[in-house]
């Protein structure tokens, strides 16, 4: 009858697996199942339950590891690097010490309008700029 305890929490583990997708639930999802496979097998062995649940969650963890899939690959500026190479205009004078406000030619994330930063030098008003990074609500610019 305890079978139903992990099956129940294999069957939470999947749920929380399609939730986050890391991959990480899956493995210890696999090893309550075989838990429950054990448990249904042999009822009364408590220990071999809990043995085979943690060398399941331990391979997955290992092969986890081994083929990276936890490996952040992000860039440590910011996450919407795609819009790097966007081309606009100079609102106000920039430098990389002063914050001013540039307007682009096509929307970022539904705004034209941005704050931001020069990558090196002072960027003249009406100055044609490029997106070098997106460093949280603001722009690191070059001028082109």
């Amino acid at each position: 009858m305890s079978y139903y305890i992990w099956l129940i929490f294999g069957v939470i583990a999947f749920v929380i697996e399609m939730m986050i997708p890391t991959f990480f639930a899956l493995f210890a999802g696999v090893g309550f199942l075989a838990a429950a496979a054990v448990s249904f097998f042999l009822p009364e062995s408590l220990f071999w339950q809990l043995i085979i649940a943690s060398v399941f969650m331990i391979i997955g963890a290992v092969v986890f590891k081994k083929r990276g899939m936890g490996d952040d690959t992000q860039d440590s500026v910011g996450t919407h690097n795609e819009f790097v190479g966007i081309k606009g205009m100079a609102l106000t004078e920039l430098s990389p010490h002063q914050e001013g406000e540039v307007s682009l030619y096509e929307p970022v994330l539904g705004g034209r309008h941005w704050p931001a930063v020069s990558v090196d030098g002072v960027i003249e008003v009406n100055a044609e700029i490029r997106i070098v990074k997106l460093n949280g609500n603001s722009l690191i610019v070059e001028k082109i």
